[in-house]
């Protein structure tokens, strides 16, 4: 078999060898079979020359991710600063970020320090690109280039805002605008991640493709590259900003060079080019996010706005836009950071136009940042604007729900859908009943038909939780200084009622003649007594001991230890009899 489309063969192998290595440093028989499976596929599959040249992006990708990660540091050496956070920074060392530790004082973001001394210690972080931590002895002086003074200017910049437009805006505006997001505060991620904009916080393809049409349209195509590349370094090169500038840059050559341009081959190029300089971006979450929503923006936009041609022009097109990008995003976000907003229609419908605003204000501000009057006049609209999108947020977040913790099986259930409408599609008429199966399967898994009753015991608190029907509600015990852990557990667990610090003797009734007690005491945070066929359970949520039993006024009480949200201890009553799940 030819190849339609080689880029996108050469992209595959290049990840499936960076993939390789990754699993092999965990497991050797997993790497075997992966790359034994997709090099037997390529096989009998492709033609000989084809196949051979796949294999060697497959090898240049197991060689770009040893070469990576396998740095020995011999000092002195040269390092950039690129980060400060609050115990340490972030460096930048021959493409490679490592986090130094040490005698940092009197660094800056942005500076080049030379003739470095130290101690670098291998410890990888693989998904965020980090080879390890070198603990500074001493440096001799930090030189002050144009990287440096980019940094500096983006401090000032902020501070601008800041006293022109308030903290809080500010950061948004830093954010939206130069990627800068160290400004943000909690509560206005949390906002974003609830609306489902949280791309709109930092610099992405979106706002590339934004920033490039206003340039191309006010400077022409030559200047708008030339200030489209330069706003990619100004705006720290994140991945999504370099594959959109990537793509846009092969959009407009081909136009030059009359040769047809086709988008999926376009954006394989990008992830080429990408995954070959920085290959730890196969398991960066914002890269295959941008990446899967790109693609299916490209293959079913036009689609699903077809299918809407009932809708005005526009909003149609938003829309298919909103949708597409979501076929293969939501599996990821289900296999990773498991957390996802239905209100990301409304988000992107009606409060992404009004960031655009910002993102040109923004920029333009940027730009007349010498002339004061100029620059304050480009505040006012903008704070004006930013008033009108409080005000929808406000409607928004009443109206959305709320973030939706998702699992594994829903992963695998919207894989399953997506497979099963594509195949139809295709003439095989058996797929058609997977659909009615998957919802069958969901009401299942979240219908209990005996009542269930998980204990969490963390740092932040104590809870047990009780499933009964559809019905889940939480019982917890908790400082009133770590009120987040609260919504962490309501999110990941879809609780429906929060009992909050229950007063002492504190009764649940679970029917059929089994009740759960709580009480407090000396010796467990959390004592839970849960009676169940005239037979009594005492279940002692405590972190000062390690023992998984300890006596309790004469009786065997049962221990629940420290544990992270995800393993709590879960039990069912079946017949009026509990037994243990887990």
């Amino acid at each position: 078999m030819t190849m339609k489309r080689p880029l996108v063969f050469y992209s595959v192998s290049l990840y499936l060898g960076c993939l390789f290595v990754l699993l092999f440093l965990d497991s050797i028989l997993a790497a075997a079979l992966v790359a034994a499976f997709f090099l037997i596929i390529l096989f009998f599959t492709l033609e000989i020359k084809a196949f051979t040249i796949n294999v060697l992006f497959f090898l240049f990708g197991i060689f770009s991710f040893c070469i990576y990660f396998n740095v020995s540091i011999q000092n002195p050496v040269e390092i950039r600063i690129v980060d400060s956070k609050n115990y340490y920074f972030i460096g930048d060392f021959k493409g490679r970020k490592i986090i130094l530790e040490g005698k940092t004082k009197g660094l800056e973001e942005g500076q080049k320090i030379t003739k470095v001394y130290g101690r670098f210690q291998k410890n990888f972080d693989i998904e965020n690109g980090f080879i390890g931590n070198y603990y500074l002895t001493g440096y001799e002086y930090c030189k002050k280039d144009l990287v440096y003074y980019s940094y500096k200017f983006k401090k000032n910049l902020y501070e601008k805002f800041k006293n022109i437009i308030g903290k809080d805006r500010a950061a948004l505006v830093m954010a939206l605008c130069y990627g800068e997001t160290n400004y943000i505060n909690q509560d206005q991620m949390k906002n974003f991640q609830e609306l489902g904009i949280i791309h709109a916080v930092s610099v992405s393809g979106f706002h590339m493709a934004l920033i490039y049409e206003v340039l191309e349209f006010t400077v022409g195509l030559k200047m708008a590259v030339f200030v489209s590349l330069f706003y990619v370094f100004f705006t720290g090169m994140a991945a999504a900003t370099m594959r959109s500038f990537i793509m846009i840059l092969i959009f407009k050559l081909s136009s030059v060079f009359f040769k047809e341009y086709d988008s999926i081959s376009s954006l394989s190029l990008a992830a080429l080019i990408l995954i070959a300089f920085k290959p730890y971006y196969i398991v960066n979450i914002g890269f295959d996010l941008s990446f899967l929503a790109t693609l299916g923006i490209l293959l079913y936009s036009k689609a699903i706005c077809r299918k809407l041609y009932k809708l005005p022009e526009k909003l149609a097109v938003s829309v298919s836009l909103t949708l597409s990008s979501q076929i293969f995003s939501l599996p990821y976000i289900a296999f990773t950071i498991q957390n996802f907003s239905y209100g990301f229609i409304l988000g992107n419908l009606f409060l992404i136009p009004l960031f655009s605003i910002i993102i040109v204000l923004g920029n333009g501000a940027l730009c007349l940042y010498p002339v004061e009057i100029l620059f304050k006049y480009i505040c006012t609209i903008i704070n004006f604007i930013f008033t009108v999108i409080d005000g929808g947020s406000i409607i928004a977040l009443k109206l959305c729900p709320g973030v939706m913790y998702l699992k594994y099986e829903d992963g695998l259930m919207a894989i399953a859908l997506f497979t099963a409408i594509v195949m139809y599609k295709k003439g095989y008429e058996k797929f058609r009943h997977i659909p009615a199966a998957c919802v069958i399967l969901m009401i299942l898994r979240g219908y209990s038909f005996f009542t269930g009753i998980s204990f969490i015991n963390t740092d932040n608190g104590e809870a047990a939780l009780i499933k009964r029907g559809f019905n889940k509600v939480m019982i917890c015990n908790y400082n009133y200084l770590d009120a987040n852990w609260i919504w962490k557990v309501k999110m990941q667990q879809s609780v429906d009622k929060i009992i909050t610090n229950p007063h002492e003797n504190f009764v649940y009734n679970l029917g059929n003649g089994s009740y759960l007690k709580v009480n407090e005491n000396s010796k467990a945070h959390m004592e839970v007594t849960l009676n169940s066929k005239n037979k009594k359970f005492k279940f002692l949520l405590n972190k000062n001991t390690k023992d998984s039993k300890l006596a309790f006024d004469g009786e065997k009480a049962v221990f629940i230890p420290k544990m992270d949200i995800k393993d709590s201890s879960s039990y069912v009553i079946m017949f009026n009899m509990l037994f243990k799940l887990r």
